[in-house]
C-alpha cells in the first residue's frame, strides 16, 4: 500500500534529523542528477573555493590598513603604503566579483537542468504506475510532489550546496587563523560553538518535521483547489462559493498555522544564535581593548580578529539556517523517492518495443474472482467463467456496482484478478507486456475525458502520426465530420479542459473517432450512450454500428435496447452472471432479469413518446 494515504503513516515515517546512512543516501540521490552536468559544476566548486578562501583576506587587509594608518606600522605582506594595499583590495574585490558571477550562473543551471531531469524522471515513473495507484492516491498531492518538492530539492543544488561549501571553508579557514594567531582570544570567542551546534541539531530537528508537515498541508490544500476548479459546474449549481472558500481557507490556515509555528523554531534558533554569537564578540572585545590599553597589542590587530569573528559567527549561523533548508530538501527527497520506489506496470525506455500480441480466436475468463485492494472484504467478481469469441459482440448488463466495469477493467489489465486467469488464445495474458497488449484495445468510456487541446489533437491522440485525411475518415464514420465542420475553426477548435465547450454527445462521438482511428481488434464501450439524449444517441448509436461491425466487442450497457443485437448478452447479479444468451433466448425466460430490465425500459420508452 503507498505510504500517501495515511496521515498517521505519514508521522511515522518521519525522517530523524540526523544525518543518518538513509539520509546521506538521500543527499546523494539528489545529486546524482547533477551527474551529466558535472563539468560546470565541478568548475563551479573550484570557483567557490577559490572565492571562499579569498574572501578570508579581507579581515586581514582591513586589519593591516588600520594599523597602518594608526601606528604606522607596515603590513607583513603588503608594506607599509596604504595604496599598495588599497589595490590589493580592489583586486581582490574585483576577482571574487567576476568568480561568483560564473559560479551562481553555473549553479543556477546546473540546478535547473538537474531538477528538470528529476521532474521528467518522476513524471515517467508516476504515467508508467498502475491504475490502482492513482485509485488510492489523489491527482493534487501528486502534483504537489512533483512542483513543491521538487522546488525544495532545486534549492538545494541551486544554492544551499553553495551556501554550506562556502561557509566550510571559512569557518574551517577563520578558526584556524585565529587559533593559530590569537589563541587566547580565540578560545574565550570559540567557546560558544559547542553550544550553538547542539542547538542546531535540536531545532534543526523541530523545523524539519514542521516543514514535512506544512508540505502535507499544503499538498492537501492544492487537492482541494483541483477537485473545486475541475467540479466547477457542480460547484456554480449547489450555489457552494462560500463552502469551497471556506474547505480551501481552512488548509490555508493549517498551512499557515504550521509555517508560523516553524518559523518561532527558527526566530528561537536565530534568536539564541545570535545571542551567544554577539555575547561571545562583546567579550572577546572587552578583552581585547584592555589589551589595547596596555599595549600588549595594537588596535589594528583587535579589529583583525573581530573581523575575522564577525565571519565566523556569521558562517556559522548561515551553516545553522542551510542545515535546516538541507533538512527539509532530505524529507522532499524521500518523498520523491517514496513514488520513484513504487513498481512500475510499464517499461518506458526499451532497446526493443514488444510487438502487439496476435488475437486469432478467443478470450477465456477462468474461474475469475476479484476484490478491490482498497476493498478487500468486498468481492466484486465471483467465479466468472466467460468466452469472448473473435468477431462477436458481447453486451454486460446489470445494476450498478454489479461488476460490470471492472470486468473491463480487469480485460485492460488494470488489475489482476485475485484468482484465476484470463487467456488470450490459451496464454495468460499477465505474460504479456501491458503496452503491447493493449494495443488489441480501445476503450470508449461513459465519462468522456477529452484533452485540453483542439478536437483534431483529440482525435489524432489515438494515432499521433494520423494524417489528416485519416482524421477526417475517422470523424465522418463516428458521425462527428458535419458538427466538427460547423465550427468556425473546424478541426482546430480547441475543446476547453476536459472537454467542457463541447455537448455529452459530441465528446462521445470525438471519442468513438479516436477509436475508430486506431483501429482496434476489440472494442470496449462502457455504457456509451447512457447519459445523451435521443437524438444525440441516435448519432452515436449510429456510428456504433459501422464501428462494430466484425469487430469483436465488449458492450456494457444500461439501454438495453442498444444490445438487441449481441452474439451474447451476460447478466451480472453482484458479481456472477446470472443469465447469459441472446436477446430472444433471455425474453423467453420466465420472470427473467433482462426480461424484467427490458420490459421496463420499453415501457419507459413509450411513456416517453406519448408525452
Amino acid at each position: 500500500m503507498s505510504r500517501f494515504n495515511s496521515a498517521a503513516k505519514m508521522e511515522e515515517d518521519l525522517p530523524k534529523a540526523r544525518f543518518s546512512k538513509e539520509n546521506i543516501q538521500d543527499t546523494f540521490f539528489i545529486f546524482s542528477f547533477v551527474k551529466p552536468y558535472r563539468t560546470k559544476f565541478i568548475i563551479g566548486l573550484f570557483f567557490l573555493a577559490i572565492t571562499s578562501g579569498l574572501s578570508l583576506l579581507f579581515p586581514t587587509l582591513l586589519g593591516d590598513l588600520i594599523n597602518i594608518a594608526v601606528h604606522g606600522k607596515a603590513s607583513k605582506y603588503f608594506g607599509s603604503s596604504l595604496k599598495s594595499v588599497f589595490t590589493v583590495l580592489g583586486c581582490l574585490i574585483f576577482s571574487v566579483s567576476v568568480l561568483a558571477l560564473f559560479r551562481i550562473k553555473w549553479f543556477a543551471e546546473v540546478g535547473e537542468k538537474a531538477v528538470a531531469d528529476i521532474r521528467k524522471k518522476l513524471y515517467e515513473k508516476i504515467i508508467s504506475l498502475p491504475v490502482d495507484f492513482f485509485y488510492q492516491n489523489r491527482v493534487g498531492e501528486l502534483i504537489s510532489r512533483i512542483s513543491n518538492d521538487l522546488s525544495q530539492i532545486q534549492d538545494t543544488i541551486s544554492t544551499i550546496l553553495s551556501n554550506v561549501i562556502r561557509q566550510t571553508i571559512i569557518l574551517i579557514g577563520g578558526v584556524s587563523y585565529v587559533l593559530m594567531v590569537f589563541p587566547d582570544l580565540a578560545l574565550w570567542f570559540l567557546s560558544v560553538v559547542p553550544v550553538i551546534i547542539a542547538f542546531a541539531f535540536y531545532f534543526g530537528k523541530k523545523i524539519k518535521q514542521n516543514a514535512r508537515k506544512t508540505q502535507d498541508a499544503l499538498a492537501k490544500t492544492s487537492i482541494v483547489l483541483e477537485e473545486s476548479l475541475q467540479g466547477i459546474s457542480s460547484v456554480k449549481s449547489f450555489t457552494n462559493e462560500k463552502f469551497e472558500i471556506a474547505r480551501y481557507s481552512k488548509g490555508l490556515k493549517g498551512v499557515v498555522d504550521l509555517a508560523i509555528r516553524n518559523a518561532g523554531f527558527r526566530g528561537a534558533f536565530a534568536g539564541t544564535v545570535m545571542f551567544l554569537m554577539f555575547g561571545a564578540i562583546t567579550l572577546v572585545l572587552w578583552v581585547g581593548l584592555n589589551k589595547v590599553q596596555l599595549g600588549l597589542m595594537e588596535i589594528g590587530t583587535l579589529n583583525k580578529f573581530v573581523f575575522f569573528s564577525m565571519f565566523i559567527a556569521g558562517s556559522l549561523a548561515g551553516f545553522a539556517e542551510n542545515y535546516t533548508q538541507l533538512q527539509k530538501s532530505i524529507g522532499a527527497t524521500q518523498r520523491v523517492k517514496e513514488i520513484l520506489n513504487e513498481i512500475s506496470e510499464v517499461v518506458i525506455h526499451k532497446d526493443v518495443e514488444p510487438k502487439k500480441p496476435e488475437f486469432k480466436h478467443s478470450i477465456v475468463f477462468k474461474n475469475i474472482q476479484f476484490v478491490y485492494p482498497s476493498r478487500p472484504n468486498q468481492t466484486v467478481i465471483n467465479n466468472l467463467d466467460l468466452t469472448i469469441e473473435k468477431g462477436k459482440q458481447i453486451a454486460i448488463v446489470g445494476p450498478s456496482g454489479m461488476g460490470k466495469s471492472t470486468i473491463a477493467s480487469l480485460l485492460l489489465k488494470f488489475y489482476e484478478p485475485t484468482t484465476g486467469s484470463i487467456e488470450l488464445d490459451g496464454v495468460n495474458i499477465n505474460s504479456f507486456d501491458p503496452t503491447a497488449y493493449r494495443k488489441l484495445f480501445a476503450f470508449v468510456p461513459q465519462e468522456i475525458l477529452l484533452f485540453g487541446g483542439s478536437i483534431k489533437e483529440n482525435i489524432a491522440y489515438a494515432k499521433p502520426m494520423a494524417t489528416d485525411d485519416e482524421i477526417i475518415l475517422a470523424a465522418k464514420t463516428a458521425n462527428a465530420h458535419e458538427f466538427i465542420k460547423g465550427f468556425s475553426e473546424g478541426y482546430e477548435t480547441l475543446v476547453g479542459d476536459r472537454g467542457v465547450k463541447l455537448s455529452g454527445g459530441q465528446r462521445q462521438r470525438i471519442a468513438l473517432a479516436r477509436a475508430v482511428l486506431k483501429n482496434p481488434d476489440i472494442l470496449i464501450l462502457d455504457e456509451a450512450t447512457s447519459s445523451l439524449d435521443s437524438h444525440s444517441e441516435q448519432l452515436v448509436q449510429d456510428a456504433l454500428e459501422k464501428l462494430l461491425l466484425n469487430r469483436t466487442s465488449i458492450v456494457i450497457a444500461h439501454r438495453l435496447s442498444t444490445i438487441k443485437n449481441a452474439d451474447l448478452i451476460i447478466v451480472l447479479d453482484h458479481g456472477t452472471i446470472a443469465e447469459k444468451g441472446t436477446h430472444l433466448q433471455l425474453m423467453t425466460i420466465k420472470n427473467g432479469i433482462y426480461k424484467n430490465y427490458y420490459t421496463i425500459q420499453a415501457m419507459e420508452k413509450r411513456a416517453e413518446i406519448d408525452e
